[in-house]
């Protein structure tokens, strides 16, 4: 079962936004015009990248900013072999990019050498390492090359030259990319790359405060997805991705209940909780032990928070009333939300899970585990080659 991807809050949406098909088509059309090298761009390679761009952990590194950057590379009408070797640039800069990634430009390299005898045209070895150069001085936006410093124009286009809209926008989509990061540590690394970046490109200082400044004063809606997920199914993960078009970000919260867990108040030893986190290494995952309260106190700093709860039937229901009853005496400015989860979904509980674990299924019990970011972690020979 394919999970739902959400788009409302994910990508910000506008009059015109184009869809997927679209954008890969026009993309097409301008490798076509500058296709010195005579690569097959009918051939299985250009589509997995597209797909790559396609990954929903991706919210500003997509199809969408693949293409401004080729329509940006056009508009410098430079010589065709150079435009041809900033569009292969283009093409590979990021098709290798996870928020948690410290070295996403040497795997994006890797991968278009591993690429190139499936490109289908006769690439000279200056225009792969002109390709190389301008990739992996990406890394510290310090081009090397005066093509380079073009390209590095073309990506960071939205910084050094976004109106207001355009540069909330912006901010929005990185926010949900690196929703793994608590809020404190996402505000200490953005204010450090604006203060960089505007060292760096003086011409930029007006854009880099206004986003410190917006940084500043932003309190984010943050919905607090709790439960024991004792496991974390496809249930709960359609419960999560109809938050996610509620809110900005949406914490799973992993609770260790003491009457299950008697004398156990260490949730991350718990093999559950930490199975939860690995399928969904994109969101951040909390563990506690502690009242809901407290996890709404702690949480609640810098964010507006919304407690998250999904409903199977009448009985979830008559359950959570009762307990939203204890919260709001216990803190008055408890607020709650509650989905109900899909009609096909209702027969899948975490009990159930658990006791289809003692019997050998042969593997067919992997319908009801979620496989969203099952591409995490495959090797880039399996995703590309």
């Amino acid at each position: 079962m394919s999970a739902i991807v959400p788009t409302s809050l994910a990508t910000p949406r506008y009059l015109g936004n184009v869809h997927p098909s679209q954008l890969k088509k026009e993309i097409r059309e301008i490798l076509s015009a500058y296709n010195v090298f005579g690569l097959n761009l009918d051939a299985a390679w250009l589509e997995r990248i597209f797909n790559a761009y396609q990954q929903p952990h991706r919210h500003f590194h997509t199809l969408e900013h693949l293409k401004n950057i080729c329509f940006l590379v056009k508009k410098h009408a430079l010589p065709k072999k150079a435009t041809a070797e900033l569009l292969l640039s283009a093409l590979f800069h990021d098709v290798y990019w996870y928020p948690q990634g410290t070295e996403n430009e040497k795997h994006s390299m890797e991968i278009f050498e591993k690429m190139n005898p499936s490109l289908g045209g006769d690439l000279p070895e200056e225009s792969r390492k002109a390709v190389h150069d301008i990739i992996m001085s990406s890394k510290a936006q310090t081009p090397v090359t005066e093509n380079a410093r073009k390209f590095h124009e073309c990506d960071c286009d939205v910084l050094m030259h976004g109106s207001p809209v355009d540069l909330l926008a912006y901010e929005f989509q990185i926010f949900r990319e690196f929703q793994y990061l608590n809020i404190v540590d996402y505000r200490k690394g953005r204010a450090a790359f604006f203060d960089r970046f505007s060292r760096k490109f003086p011409e930029c200082r007006t854009n880099m405060r206004f986003l410190i400044e917006y940084l500043e004063r932003r309190r984010p809606r943050v919905g607090i997805y709790a439960g024991s997920f004792k496991p974390f199914h496809i249930g709960h993960e359609a419960i999560l991705n109809k938050a996610e078009l509620m809110f900005d970000k949406v914490i799973v919260a992993v609770g260790v209940n003491p009457e299950k867990n008697p004398g156990r108040r260490d949730a991350i030893a718990d093999e559950d909780a930490l199975a939860t986190r690995r399928l969904l290494p994109f969101h951040e995952v909390v563990f506690f032990d502690n009242l809901m309260v407290d996890l709404l106190d702690k949480e609640s700093e810098f964010c507006d928070v919304t407690l998250v709860r999904g409903l199977r039937n009448g009985y979830d229901l008559d359950y959570e009333m009762s307990q939203q009853c204890f919260m709001q005496e216990m803190r008055p400015e408890t607020h709650s939300v509650y989905i109900p989860c899909d009609k096909a979904l209702e027969h899948i509980s975490s009990s159930a899970l658990r006791g289809l674990k003692h019997f050998d299924c042969h593997g067919r019990d992997a319908i009801y585990y979620p496989h969203t970011y099952d591409y995490f972690y495959k090797s880039t020979e399996e995703l590309f080659c």
